[in-house]
């Protein structure tokens, strides 16, 4: 198991490093080229949609076939997509309408293979240590958002744009190496196979996915959990995933490396409540939940003010980060004891199934709420719509969330511990 840790973590580490990167530069080029935050959006919104579609047709596939295979496949074509992407780029120049359709490709294969990931952690490690190993997951996640955006920020001010395209290229290439180098223990899920008949295999997704979806429905904690995704990610995670490039590149126009400082000190955040997080045993997963939550709602709202009053750039730049860190902070302490909630609830045979409904439905308000934030953030009216923003998570989280649904997913979580 050792051998395998440092595998996956060194895995984890070129990936997250592939994937900021890659984010931090695309993310830049479009609103530095266009100025829009409504075309930034639709970047998002492409790679949402993308997520929605495959997480809901691949999820029985990743309970049915070897997952080690799926992801080792869909790595290979991220590769090729990258590939296409660079050699695009290097003859061609920069094309918006060329890159969201790569987008739209990878949107088909990247969060596939983080939900497999996510489905095979019982297979690659043993149960009472997932929670130390996402601990260290996110240990080392947020050490990469510590130092990758500074390295992000020199990059995009030194090399062209296709130079970064192809160290992207390296590091997926890197990351397929090391998964080919996993162990997966295997589990017991003989099924028949499909026959290669259209109306079979639609018939195979569609049963596949009414199972976990009673799986879920049979559960007050699931359901509840995947609500509370599909709400506070229509309002919450859409205005956040324009707004902080927004403010920063738009609004306050910061360059490259200001751009990557502020974001490191966010990873700050994030790394010191992960490192807390490896070394504390949280008994109510869902009472961390909630009140992150709560305080995250607060902290969105204020994370705009820079927008609004005079002051030097320094000045700005150390609010924004600072407030970026307290958020980064809080977060963990909702991702990572889901997680560890649903790692220990959901039995194995469909975690892949019900990992995938968890995106796909918590996610499929997304598109349209990342337009529509995109858009309203086009009139400058940053703090009404985050105080909106704000208002919802509260009174969701709240009703979601209340006490007595904390108190069972106690007992319940508690009791598949001491199993």
């Amino acid at each position: 198991m050792l051998r395998n840790t440092i595998i996956y973590l060194l895995s984890i580490f070129v990936i997250t490093t592939d994937g900021l990167i890659y984010n931090f530069a695309i993310s830049y080029y479009i609103l530095e080229l266009t100025k829009s935050p409504f075309l930034f959006s639709i970047n998002t919104v492409i790679m949402s949609v993308g997520t929605i579609i495959s997480l809901t047709i691949m999820g029985a596939f990743i309970d049915k076939y070897d997952r080690k295979s799926i992801i080792i496949i869909l790595e290979i074509l991220s590769c090729i997509s990258l590939l296409a992407l660079y050699l695009y780029t290097y003859n061609y120049g920069f094309n918006i309408k060329f890159l969201f359709c790569i987008t739209a490709f990878r949107s088909l294969i990247i969060p596939v293979v983080s939900n497999t990931f996510d489905a095979s952690l019982t297979q690659i490690f043993d149960e009472e240590k997932i929670q130390n190993v996402l601990g260290q997951v996110g240990t080392i996640r947020t050490s990469v958002f510590l130092l990758g955006p500074v390295l992000a920020g020199v990059l995009y001010g030194f090399v062209s744009l296709e130079t970064m395209i192809l160290i992207f290229l390296i590091l997926q290439i890197i990351s397929l190496l090391l998964d080919f180098l996993l162990k997966f223990k295997p589990y017991d899920n003989s099924v028949d196979l499909i026959e290669n008949k259209p109306e079979k295999l639609l018939e195979f997704i569609i049963g596949k996915n009414k199972e976990a979806y009673k799986y879920v429905m049979n559960s007050n904690i699931l359901s509840r959990i995947i609500i509370l995704a599909m709400i506070i990610n229509g309002v919450g995670a859409a205005s956040f995933s324009v707004l902080p490039e927004t403010i920063m590149i738009k609004e306050l126009m910061f360059e490259p490396e200001y751009v990557g400082i502020a974001s490191s000190v966010m990873g700050l955040g994030s790394l010191l409540a992960t490192i807390l997080l490896s070394k504390i045993k949280i008994s109510n997963p869902l009472k961390s939940m909630r009140l992150a939550f709560l305080a995250l709602a607060i902290l969105m709202t204020v994370f705009t003010l820079p927008a609004y009053f005079q002051a030097s750039l320094t000045v700005k730049l150390i609010y924004i980060a600072a407030i970026g860190m307290t958020m980064a902070f809080t977060f963990q302490f909702v991702s990572i004891p889901m997680m560890s909630y649903m790692q220990k609830i959901i039995e194995n045979e469909y975690k892949g199934r019900v990992f995938s409904l968890l995106n796909s439905l918590g996610n499929i308000l997304l598109p349209v709420g990342t337009l529509f934030f995109g858009f309203l953030y086009e009139f400058k009216v940053y703090v009404l719509v985050n105080l909106f923003t704000a208002l919802v998570i509260i009174t969701v989280t709240t009703i979601l969330l209340n006490k007595d649904i904390v108190r069972e997913s106690e007992m319940i979580y508690n009791k598949k511990s001491n199993a």
